[in-house]
């Protein structure tokens, strides 16, 4: 964590004297963000490769926390609506913050390294504190930035974050509370408030949440995180009772996770349980009052109400809940793929036309080979065959082979063959797959999105729905997806009995009956303009 020393020949452009710092913040260009930013993170650079007394640093570091607090805040609010990839300039952003915050974190634990060795009963144990607690507080800020971005490279974070809980653990330090003055109130929290709020972020799982939610969700915890508690193993036993215990390993480089998923535990002494029970009991309460219509009174009315469904997702992710019903199959396939529902509906239109024409194979968009999935005619709703995954469509009695009614008639059929990314399918099962690319992808993805993959030697296009999002750099980015269906047809849709003039036809996908999953015929639309107890044609 430590920066290399200046130059002695190097001299320094800020006077970084604590009583200095003051008048260098103050002509600050507070107007250009962008400007702001740059100076700050030069003077960063500058105070974490000097050698200065440790209160020194701590002084000048708490001085610039307001304005590192402006610049970081203004910038990464751009984040909370992206999806991936980001636009260049979202990412120069991204960067920039994630900068600042990286040398934050050098400079307080550079504090912490230099004061930690000296005799506990006579250091300045309101700078220890504080240097733990900021420490871990931009520690966080910096993996809130990773879920953000889908960034999936955590560094050395979490060894950085168990090392400084565990020394403040052994020296009594995780119950003092340092004042923020940055926050609502000059909120007070503590040392293991902080690194729960860390725990609890990553186990909301955030990859599987969009940017704004998982702000959403950040900003939650902060009245949350005391309702879990961390324990000590007392005794081994109870590690074999039940596999969904999450646990911490403070001695390994690793994020929280469950009993079940870990590799053998390496020492117990290291190791931490986090009951996090009173947390899930206080939500489904929270739930319960919302049905009824109760004013829940765990919420702030200045913090407003997170919705019923995210708070059913963080019950699942935070309880464990949630447990693969089949094997997954691994796999090394190539795939064709279109996101969301426009692209993948005016892509069925244009296979479906070609498939009734009898075209040309040569120019067929895809691969094409005898279907791997029948439509087969209703019998016996009720009986069940052997396939999961034999599919029914009863519904419709329009001809797909129809000029798509939501372009002019004269529109050529090529012209709806829109453009498939090559990925490769790595793993799949009868509830959910994982694709693989390590191209630059042209179509933005998010979680919930509508995904289609076609394989090589099917001319069926399954569809799913995108589940969470990682991306590793050079190495390519991850989709995890929920099979909906194996197929698909292209539908259009419209509300009944509404104007001519006024009737706006939708752009909607059909999915099968699947008796043995229990899954209805399904209509996927836009939601724009419907509600409850519309009946649509």
């Amino acid at each position: 964590m430590l920066m290399p020393q200046l130059a002695n020949n190097q001299s320094s452009q800020i006077d970084l004297r604590p009583q200095k710092i003051g008048n260098w913040i103050n002509s600050l260009p507070r107007g250009s963000v962008g400007k702001t930013s740059e100076l700050i993170y030069k003077a960063l650079l500058e105070i974490n490769r000097q050698e200065m007394k440790a209160t020194d640093r701590f002084r000048v570091l708490e001085s610039l926390r307001e304005s590192v607090h402006y610049v970081t805040e203004n910038m990464s609010s751009h984040l909370n609506g992206t999806s991936y990839p980001l636009p260049e300039k979202l990412v120069q952003i991204a960067n920039a913050c994630h900068s600042i915050y990286n040398n934050m974190t050098r400079g307080y634990y550079r504090v912490f390294d230099e004061i930690k060795d000296q005799n506990i009963l006579f250091v300045d144990k309101g700078m220890l504190n504080t240097s733990i607690h900021r420490s871990i507080n931009y520690l966080q800020k910096s993996l809130l930035l990773l879920y953000k971005t889908f960034s999936a490279s955590h560094h050395d974070y979490w060894e950085q974050l168990h090392k400084l809980y565990r020394y403040a653990e052994d020296n009594r330090l995780t119950k003092n509370s340092v004042t923020d003055e940055l926050q609502t109130n000059k909120r007070k929290t503590t040392i293991n408030d902080e690194y729960l709020h860390g725990l609890l972020l990553y186990l909301s799982e955030p990859y599987h949440l969009r940017p704004g939610e998982i702000e959403e969700v950040n900003q939650h915890l902060k009245q949350w995180h005391h309702l879990a508690v961390l324990n000590k193993i007392s005794d081994p036993s109870e590690l074999g009772a039940n596999k969904d215990l999450i646990i911490v390993e403070l001695d390994q480089n690793d994020p929280p996770t469950t009993l079940g998923k870990s590799p053998l535990i390496k020492d117990l002494q290291n190791c931490r349980i986090l009951d996090a029970s009173k947390l899930l009991e206080q939500l489904n309460q929270q739930i319960t009052d919302r049905i009824e219509q109760k004013n829940p009174g765990n919420s702030k009315p200045e913090m407003g109400l997170i919705r019923i469904n995210l708070l059913r997702r963080l019950i699942e992710s935070w309880g464990q809940t949630k447990k693969r019903r089949f094997p997954r199959n691994n796999l090394a396939e190539k795939v064709n793929i279109t996101i969301g529902l426009h692209q993948t509906h005016k892509q069925l239109v244009y296979e479906q036309h070609i498939k009734h024409l009898d075209t040309n194979k040569d120019i067929y968009s895809g691969f094409f080979t005898k279907p791997e999935f029948e439509v087969n005619e209703v019998v016996d709703v009720n009986k069940k065959d052997s396939d999961v995954w034999s599919t029914v469509y009863n519904w419709t009695n329009s001809d797909v082979t129809d000029v798509d009614t939501a372009s002019p008639s004269q529109k050529r059929i090529t012209e709806l063959r829109v453009k498939q990314e090559n990925w490769t399918l790595l793993n799949e099962s009868a509830a959910g797959f994982c694709v693989m690319s390590v191209e630059k992808q042209s179509n933005k993805i998010q979680v919930g999105e509508i995904i289609s993959l076609q394989r090589k030697n099917s001319n069926q296009r399954i569809i799913g729905l995108v589940r969470w999002i990682k991306a590793y750099g050079d190495c390519g980015i991850q989709i995890g997806g929920m099979m909906m269906a194996p197929s698909a047809l292209s539908v259009s849709v419209s509300l009944v009995n509404t104007d001519k003039q006024d009737k706006v036809i939708d752009r909607s996908i059909l999915l099968p009956l699947m008796p043995m999953l229990n899954q209805p015929e399904t209509i996927l639309t836009f939601s724009r303009q419907y509600k409850n107890g519309d009946v649509l044609e």
